[in-house]
């Protein structure tokens, strides 16, 4: 994280680019964004010291090796409290005291005072710690009195079991006295767990300073290895988090779609990393825009890709085995991410891990009912993967298709020889008449959707982006996205407030009296994944999915 900004010669002033909470990372422009008073924040910019200071043991002061720290919100300046001081990086306490509104941050060094940076100072907005720089799995410890497993951190081999008191750690749940203990005063706070509204045993302060600890209840009726966790204090929500949740009597999590088996999880404590294929076939079908009676644009599109990787046994813990999969939920749970479109954003922020990419040969390719189509190996900024060309014709039937997938007689250097079992691509669920009518979304209502179709087995996800400008501009956008997971089965799924309340209202376009939505809503539909072995391959897995996109505006 300290190499965000770039450091420039030292005996300059300080300059501050980039205010984020030390836990949730959350964007500036998101509607769940602010530094809450009393809570732990993160000051990224350059020339805030020659050396680097660790963290400091209380009590926390306002003057660390000369540099200080002023907040200045309606008239009320207050000076942050230091936990540690690096080049280019700060962590500090934003006083309880300082009132809630639009300010600027200042820092001060011996070489002078940087440039006022704006500040947006909230009652509360809670960052959860989680594996993965505020994604990934909850840190969260099992706070049962039961010695045989008090204060473990949950796991996949270690999952939360119902009516565990969960420990949770962050900050920003809203001011204390002296900003080191007492519950918080910034309202009520939920814990929504698997999609369920949970009332926490305790919310408030941890005895160290804006260090914030909730326990709560994990409730019954759930289970899988990425049961989505997040807090909400009023309309602000936290980052997204999953916790592994199994039934009494075990504590090792099952996704009935997920290739981490016991056995495949045994190898990996042994090994420390295994190397894992991921082949996929998806048809996406999209609408078009009708402007004085006439339609453009929409239309049916195939694509294929594959990628394969060695990942280590702490990147799957980080959970990094989800970020492969292209983002992951249990049934019935849902995950929250967000992102700048913009590659020069200061507050875009690196990943806490990187996948090894392995080499399986020159092609993958695809078998199915129209014959074989290639997808040659393509590497980019040293990373292999496997699409089908631009411009290649559909090859998935609209009545669904059975595929297998190889990588010729030979493989290659990293993965060997391979032939997939066959993978059916099912006709596509459809959307029920009032879920495709729908053309807004209100964020803090919900959103119930509903479809038939679809062969027993197989899952829904539901998923969302919502675009919104940033400044104006025409390139630059702040995106968020969700996507929850159903059994096909159930026909419907209510996507909770919670949620919709972390992405930003989207932007939409107006030309020639019509209005176009900049942001999208899909249904998707996914075979249960086949898997494939190959030498020098450990997990192999075929996905295959048929998607339904809708034009939405989220506001």
């Amino acid at each position: 994280m300290a190499g965000i900004f770039a450091g420039n010669a030292l005996g300059q002033a300080p300059t501050v680019g980039g205010l984020l909470n030390n836990y949730s990372y959350t964007l500036p422009g998101l509607p769940n964004y602010g530094i809450a008073q009393g809570s732990i924040f993160v000051i990224y910019g350059t020339n805030f010291s020659s050396t680097q200071i660790g963290l400091q043991a209380p009590p926390l002061q306002t003057k660390l090796n000369g540099v200080t720290i002023a907040v200045t919100v309606n008239g009320t300046t207050t000076n942050p409290l230091f936990y540690y001081l690096f080049p280019t990086q700060i962590a500090a306490v934003l006083p309880s005291a300082t009132p809630v509104g639009r300010g600027t941050i200042t820092v001060t060094t011996s070489a002078g005072t940087s440039t006022a940076f704006p500040i947006q100072v909230v009652a509360s907005a809670f960052g959860l710690l989680t594996s993965n720089n505020g994604s990934g799995p909850a840190q969260g410890y099992d706070a049962n009195i039961d010695p045989n497993n008090q204060y473990t951190l949950f796991g996949f081999s270690a999952a939360a079991n119902p009516g565990d008191i969960l420990l949770l750690w962050g900050s920003g749940l809203g001011p204390v006295t002296n900003d080191a203990t007492g519950v918080a005063v910034s309202g009520t706070v939920t814990v929504y767990i698997g999609g369920i509204a949970v009332t926490p045993l305790y919310a408030g302060r941890s005895g160290f300073t804006g260090l914030d600890q909730i326990n709560v209840a994990v409730p019954s009726g759930l289970s899988g290895c990425y049961v989505s966790v997040v807090v909400q204090t009023g309309n602000y929500v936290s980052n997204f988090a999953t916790l592994p949740v199994t039934a009494k009597g075990s504590r090792t999590c099952v996704d009935a779609d997920s290739p981490l088996t016991a056995s495949v999880l045994d190898q990996l404590s042994q090994t420390g990393s295994l190397n894992m294929g991921l082949i996929s076939v998806n048809q996406v079908t999209t609408p078009g825009i009708t402007v004085a009676g006439v339609t453009v644009g929409g239309g049916t599109t195939d694509t294929g890709s594959a990628s394969f990787s060695k990942i280590t046994s702490a990147q799957i813990s980080s959970g990094a085995f989800a970020a492969v999969l292209g983002g992951y939920s249990s049934i019935g749970s849902c995950f929250v991410d967000f992102f700048n479109t913009s590659s020069t954003s200061s507050t875009s922020l690196p990943l806490a891990f990187q996948f090894t990419s392995l080499n399986a040969g020159t092609d993958v390719n695809i078998v199915g009912p129209d014959g074989t189509i290639a997808m040659p190996l393509q590497t980019l900024a040293g990373i292999d993967s496997y699409t089908t060309p631009a411009g290649t014709a559909a090859f998935i039937p609209s009545s669904g298709g059975t595929f297998t997938f190889n990588n010729g007689s030979s493989g290659g250097p990293d993965i060997g020889a391979f032939t997939t079992p066959q993978i059916q691509v099912a006709a596509p669920v459809t959307w029920s008449s009032a879920t495709s009518s729908i053309s807004t979304v209100t964020r803090s209502n919900g959103l119930t959707v509903s479809w038939t179709g679809g062969a027993a087995g197989t899952h829904v996800d539901i998923t969302g982006i919502s675009l919104e400008s940033v400044n104006g501009s025409t390139t630059n956008y702040l995106a968020g996205f969700f996507s929850c997971r159903a059994a096909t089965v159930a026909g419907t799924f209510t996507v909770p407030p919670a949620v919709l309340l972390s992405l930003p209202p989207s932007t939409t376009i107006s030309e020639g009296g019509v209005t176009i939505s900049t942001s999208i809503l899909l249904l998707s539909n996914f075979a249960a994944p086949v898997s494939f072995t190959a030498p020098k391959l450990d997990v192999g897995l075929v996905e295959a999915g048929v998607e339904d996109v809708l034009l939405v505006t989220y506001q």
